[in-house]
């Protein structure tokens, strides 16, 4: 084997193994019933999140935005469920 297989040998295996670990990603979210999707967040986002206290004042870090965005999300439910308590759909306004 000279120098030039084992590279194309190594970069073949790399190649693999960056594809495994994104088959196993992909199955996991399928196995849990989620959806991997690209967002854009724009700095009126980035400021509410800030006051929501979700991101650190001028933390602009992608992963740190991220995060932030994942976090309000999993809130989501749960602040959806307050106001369906505090509203009934059934309910008549004054």
């Amino acid at each position: 084997m000279n120098m030039g297989d084992a590279m194309t040998h190594s970069s073949t295996c790399d190649t693999r193994e960056l594809a495994r670990g994104r088959s196993e990603a992909y199955r996991e979210r399928r196995r849990h019933g989620r959806v991997l999707v690209t967002v854009e967040v724009g700095p009126y986002q980035v400021a509410a999140l800030e006051r929501l206290a979700l991101l650190d004042v001028g933390d602009r870090e992608k992963t740190s935005i991220a995060t932030a965005v994942t976090r309000f999300l999993e809130a989501a439910p749960h602040l959806s469920a307050m106001g369906d308590a505090l509203w009934p759909e059934g309910e008549e306004e004054d």
